[in-house]
């Protein structure tokens, strides 16, 4: 009777492993260094007398992505402003969304939030935080965050670069 239990037990597990092999689960991502490099062109428009919307695209370099279309659209606050006056100071908040898009198509969909200066001669230089929120492809599973810095022109045609450095799990 024992011996025909433990045949049993013995048969049920192997139907477990069967079954889950036929439905494997897909394996969480580990995390690795992230970095990438990009430059472009923002295209500012004012929304107020304390506020600027912009939208840019660019073009880079990422790790895990290889050759990289950039593209956000995003707020600028002026910190020291009011509706009366405008801007009476430099400092700036920066809140918006990204896309990163590989050669072949996969794309990587990002927050990010920076703080920084904005100097009608010198231009604007930002830091802070991004993190991604969803992808596609082999991104499907993204996550990841880090440090996100800019540096752009003040003067048309608003040249920019950025560099991106963190984690990536996918």
């Amino acid at each position: 009777m024992k011996k025909l239990n433990l045949l049993k037990l013995l048969g049920l597990a192997l139907g477990c492993a069967a079954i889950a092999a036929a439905n494997p689960t897909k394996a969480a991502g580990h995390s690795r260094p992230f970095q990438a490099e990009f430059a472009g062109n923002a295209h500012p428009s004012p929304e107020g007398p304390c506020t600027l919307a912009n939208w840019e695209a660019g073009q880079g370099e990422a790790a895990h992505l290889g050759a990289t279309t950039w593209a956000d659209t995003e707020t600028a606050y002026f910190l020291d402003c009011t509706p009366q006056t405008g801007p009476t100071g430099p400092a700036i908040a920066v809140d918006g969304t990204f896309t990163l898009t590989a050669a072949n198509g996969d794309v990587i969909h990002g927050t990010f939030h920076t703080t920084g200066t904005f100097d009608p001669t010198t231009g604007v230089t930002v830091s802070g935080t991004y993190k991604f929120t969803s992808g596609t492809g082999r991104f499907v599973d993204v996550t990841g965050s880090g440090i996100i810095t800019g540096s752009g022109s003040s003067a048309p045609p608003f040249a920019f670069v950025g560099t991106m450095t963190g984690d990536i799990s996918y």
